[in-house]
């Protein structure tokens, strides 16, 4: 896996945390790093993140499904709808 050097700056206080993790555990201060934030980044991605946009509307969606089923009825009979307003026209005409 390739990786990619991130220069960080850290207050103080998170560096003299950082340095007790190293001593009583048995990674390094970069590996303790890594490992925390494998284990804790997605966590704070969802607490920090915007909340989602409330919804525009009122009205409940289609169940999931619906609307294909809808649209492979419309498939169905869209040629005989086609076929009856092409029917109901008139002639075209240079003069309307």
């Amino acid at each position: 896996m390739k990786t990619m050097p991130l220069s960080i700056r850290l207050d103080k206080q998170l560096r003299s945390l950082l340095v007790e993790g190293a001593r009583r555990t048995p990674f390094n201060q970069r590996d303790l790093l890594r490992r925390t934030l494998r284990l804790h980044l997605r966590e704070v991605i969802e607490q920090e993140a915007a909340p989602p946009e409330a919804r525009v509307t009122n009205i409940d969606p289609w169940p999931r499904g619906s609307l294909a089923k809808a649209y492979q009825r419309v498939d169905r009979a869209w040629d005989r709808l086609e076929a009856a307003a092409t029917a109901a026209q008139g002639r075209p005409s240079w003069d309307d």
